[in-house]
């Protein structure tokens, strides 16, 4: 599975889950200043609406319409690498 996190230039993020080319699921929030509040969160939430965790999510991608230097990008990134650590220590 793949998840994508897309962040528009008009403050919605939106967070997908594709399993091979197909979309299965996303949330989306409107940013706040509130990226590192509501990402794990959502992301548990999507993915336990799906039945799946970290150990299914073989990608990740993130698409932003902001600066990479903006606060929600560098949240995002940092974010994901992290999961991404931590799903390879297991």
């Amino acid at each position: 599975m793949k998840i994508v996190l897309k962040i528009d230039d008009n403050n919605v993020v939106r967070i997908f889950l594709f399993k091979g080319k197909k979309e299965k699921e996303s949330l989306e929030w409107k940013e706040e200043n509130s990226l590192s509040r509501f990402l794990l969160a959502n992301l548990d939430k999507l993915l336990r609406k799906n039945g799946a965790g970290l150990d299914k999510i073989s990608e990740y991608k993130i698409i932003s319409d902001v600066p990479e230097n903006w606060t929600s990008a560098r949240i995002a990134k940092v974010t994901f690498e992290s999961l991404e650590i931590a799903t390879l220590a297991k």
